[in-house]
């Protein structure tokens, strides 16, 4: 008899069959193993949504269960999870969301999965701007605990998931690449290493489809929606008016995630599809990371040291340096680099980070306190 968990390991390999169509057959009979015993003529009658013919394959899925093992034997042969909705570790906002995958093929940390993510998007066609961009704004989201989010694709997605490796193993955040294939058909090729560097940095690379489907077509809007799920928001650094793109963020205007966007020369076509987001007030406009990070600052954070032990959370070892240093008596900028034995460009740059996101505030002869 098939249980819960390699039921749906088995039924993610038979084509068509998603949420929606797993969901009503396990309503149907209370359990997949009694499916199993029921036969395809009786899934067919009480599954009307699934036909004749796609009930024969659910039928030959779930009453012969060594596919299903087979499949976690060579997940475990390559050091990849898979995580079912039977699995405690199944991320709670993807399980939430409409339509999620029955599985997820994880190599690196799946912890990730239910920690705090922002999403970096954009064309793969992307500028030399739109590129640092989405590394800066990577590189200080992971600095502080966010994990970055994003789709393994040429152009702004591998710069997002280079900023957040940039930040190093140090760092509290990672990265995750949901990828539009099997695990073992990553697509690019070309991205393969950078897969590779993602898992050996302590990150995650992340698949709901079975060893061998190679990308198509449908692949990449249905890796989308995982994106926008994951996500408590989403960073579009660049994106012209037709991108896929715009369907991660309508999906995630569907879900409630937090929208932002970066403006761009008006002339270039590039960011067409970011002004108009900015234009129709679906985005919020951001210039910098630290406008993202002061929408986070009231969230538990990745690696963050909570409130009740000193301090704000989301805050990088030498931004808590400094912000201890200022104490509420107030410090001078010499004050500060004396105390914490930062060099002075430094001190000035995470000072107007810190306090943009108003954790110092100025007081009167260019002293500055814990806000």
């Amino acid at each position: 008899m098939i249980d819960t968990r390699h039921a749906l390991i088995a039924l993610n390999r038979v084509p068509r069959i998603g949420a929606a169509k797993a969901r009503s057959l396990e309503r149907a009979f209370g359990s997949f193993a009694d499916a199993a015993e029921a036969g395809a003529g009786e899934i067919a009658r009480r599954c009307k949504e699934l036909g004749p013919a796609l009930a024969t394959e659910v039928a030959a899925a779930l009453a012969e269960p060594s596919a299903a093992y087979e499949e976690e034997s060579a997940a475990e042969a390559r050091a990849v999870r898979i995580l079912t909705w039977a699995d405690d570790a199944y991320p709670e906002r993807l399980r939430a969301a409409p339509s999620p995958p029955l599985c997820l093929y994880c190599a690196g940390d799946v912890a990730l999965l239910s920690q705090t993510q922002v999403a970096i998007i954009g064309t793969r066609r992307a500028s030399i701007y739109g590129t640092e961009q989405a590394q800066r704004f990577a590189l200080r989201l992971a600095s502080a605990g966010i994990h970055v989010l994003s789709g393994l694709a040429e152009g702004i997605d591998s710069a997002a998931h280079e900023g957040a490796l940039m930040a190093g193993k140090e760092a509290p955040g990672r990265t995750i690449a949901v990828i539009g294939a099997a695990l073992d058909c990553v697509y690019p090729a070309s991205r393969k290493p950078l897969a590779r560097d993602i898992v050996r940095a302590g990150g995650l690379v992340v698949s709901e489809y079975p060893f061998g489907r190679h990308a198509d077509a449908k692949t990449f809007p249905q890796r989308n929606r995982i994106v926008a799920a994951l996500s408590k928001g989403v960073f579009v650094a660049e994106s012209p008016a037709r991108s896929g793109t715009l369907i991660t963020v309508d999906f995630a205007r569907e879900l409630g995630r937090a929208i932002y966007a970066l403006p761009g020369r008006a002339d270039w076509p590039g960011f067409a599809g970011n002004h108009a987001l900015l234009r129709a007030g679906d985005a919020r406009l951001v210039i910098s990371p630290e406008q993202i990070l002061e929408d986070f600052d009231s969230l538990e954070l990745v690696g963050a040291e909570p409130e009740n032990v000193g301090g704000p959370v989301g805050l990088t070892a030498e931004e808590r340096k400094l912000w201890e240093a200022a104490g509420t008596e107030g410090a001078s900028l010499d004050d500060l680099c004396a105390r914490t034995g930062l060099p002075l460009p430094q001190v000035l740059d995470l000072t107007m980070g810190l306090q943009m996101r108003r954790k110092l505030r100025p007081l009167p002869g260019g002293l500055l306190r814990q806000n």
